[in-house]
């Protein structure tokens, strides 16, 4: 057995270790600041429900978020541990992406850090998600991408199935990094590729182990795309390129874009990177997918951690060729700021007072790429805000009932944040956890089966159109709360005497958006 005093503390995968690790104590210091996230309610309702699929995701990281809860329960840190975790592997697996495109220790090491503080990839390893490890996916993705185009072993489309389909029943983005893949190779010389049998049985493997998810969209009329269609539609904001790009900049941060040019300098100027320019086209053909699909501007967080390891090496080679030894020092000491400046954007390192002054100070409002309108924070912040308030003003209500009532209420939500929500404070609270929504799962798993129709508590919409399902409509209480999402202020509803039955009714409230 090595003694430690013989491990080398100082070698290229010691350093992105200790970054790694910096950027996992940075998330675990910071992780209580603001509250859950609103999806964060919802994902843990749907970890409760597991099944093979979902209206607005594959399964895997609900199967992740079940386990979490049974070992660590419900507190922040345990519903966000595997996060944590994903976020600082992509730190370190994001170094190697740099060693395998040819980068020394000062470009695995730049990369590292870069990918540390970009902004997109940052704030997503803050909260659970399927995003955090949508960018882990992808980041290994690369990683055997690039191993295949060094070694030209086409026994390597294998693994790359296997990724593929994985990142699949995680998330349906890397269907758009396929295509990018398939224009990378029909414009270089690696279309060679679909001449191999072995691509075609690594697409197949992919097929294999995204299978259950397909079969469970055929089994429920493919809800997911009338969820992307809607969103596409309705919920996301279009952006014209100039505004994408933008918005796309101040996800990343906007002190790496420099890196970007960088990489593209080593895909198309280099000797050392012009084998890899079918990611260069893989980019360029994913981004402007993005645009003309009303993607939102973090969806490019899936590129970005190769752009920046393409870009360290890029840096590394110009300063070689072209300048002197100290600018190698003086890029990490102009990272400083870039990160002093995005990292409150990304995670709660600040309180309230000073995030909103930082903000004012800077002049930033970052956009959601949604049409609804933010408030005093920008709504990454603010859907953390209000919930637990929101649950206390509906037990607040609910104990306005008499005991007859309590027993066979249901409680209404406009959407799966507010269900969500009110599920997670329920036991605490003394509420029922007879909790429904329309909205996306939330409706697969309703309506109430054994309910009378005598009582109900409505959360949000109006009076008018509460009244075309109730008989007496009453308004019970209302919720504010300055920080939350404007939309999220509401009033709350004492519905008796339903006119007519809820699963007629389930039928036209259906919400996939």
């Amino acid at each position: 057995m090595r003694k430690f005093s013989d491990l080398n503390l100082r070698s290229e995968n010691a350093y992105l270790l200790y970054i790694a690790f910096f950027k996992f104590i940075l998330l675990f210091y910071f992780a209580g600041n603001y509250g859950l996230f609103r999806d964060e309610y919802y994902y843990i309702e749907c970890s409760k429900h597991l099944s093979f699929g979902y209206v607005d995701q594959p399964p895997l990281s609900l199967f992740i978020l079940a386990i979490s809860r049974t070992l660590f329960g419900e507190s922040i840190l345990g519903i966000r541990i595997f996060a944590y975790i994903a976020g600082s592997a992509t730190v370190f697996v994001s170094g190697l992406l740099a060693r395998e495109l040819g980068g020394r220790k000062f470009a695995q090491v730049l990369t590292a850090t870069t990918v540390l503080f970009c902004g997109v990839a940052l704030g997503l390893s803050g909260y659970f998600s399927m995003n955090v490890f949508d960018v882990l996916l992808s980041v290994f993705l690369f990683y055997y991408i690039i191993k295949l185009i060094k070694r030209d072993d086409s026994k390597i489309w294998y693994t790359i199935g296997i990724i593929f389909g994985i990142a699949l029943q995680n998330k349906l983005t890397p269907l758009f990094l396929a295509a990018g893949l398939a224009a990378g190779m029909l414009l270089t010389n690696h279309r060679k590729y679909f001449l191999t049998k072995e691509l075609y049985l690594g697409a197949l493997i992919a097929l294999l182990i995204f299978l259950p998810y397909l079969i469970w969209q055929v089994m429920h009329g493919f809800p997911t795309l009338e969820f992307m269609h809607n969103a596409a539609m309705l919920k996301n904001r279009p952006m014209s390129i100039l505004e994408f790009s933008k918005n796309a900049m101040l996800e990343l941060n906007p002190g790496f874009v420099i890196f970007i040019a960088t990489a593209f300098y080593f895909f198309f100027l280099t000797e050392e990177g012009k084998k890899f320019k079918l990611i260069s086209i893989l980019f360029i053909t994913v981004f402007l997918v993005f645009v003309f699909n009303n993607g939102k501007p973090y969806y490019m967080s899936i590129l970005y951690p190769v752009m920046l390891a393409a870009g360290a090496v890029g840096a590394d080679i110009l300063i070689s060729r072209y300048l002197k030894d100290w600018v190698r020092i003086f890029i990490f000491v102009l990272i400083i700021p870039s990160a002093v400046f995005v990292t409150p954007f990304a995670i709660p390192v600040l309180d309230l007072d000073s995030f909103i002054k930082f903000s004012e100070f800077t002049g930033l409002r970052p956009s959601s790429g949604e049409r609804s309108a933010q408030g005093i924070l920008p709504q990454f912040f603010a859907d953390r805000f209000g919930w637990k308030e929101m649950a206390e003003k509906v037990a607040e209500v609910y104990n306005k009932l008499n005991e007859e009532e309590k027993k066979n209420v249901v409680i209404f939500a406009q959407n799966y944040g507010e269900a969500g929500a009110i599920n997670y404070y329920a036991k605490k609270l003394g509420l029922p956890d007879r909790v429904y929504s329309p909205h996306n799962s939330y409706w697969l798993w309703g309506p109430p089966k054994d309910w009378d129709g005598k009582t109900a508590i409505i959360i949000g919409s109006s009076r008018e159109d509460n009244s075309e399902f109730f008989e007496d409509v009453q308004l019970a209480a209302s919720h504010f709360n300055r920080y939350g999402m404007p939309y999220e202020n509401v009033d709350i509803f004492i519905c008796r005497k339903n006119k007519r039955p809820l699963k007629d009714a389930w039928k036209e409230i259906k919400t996939f958006i």
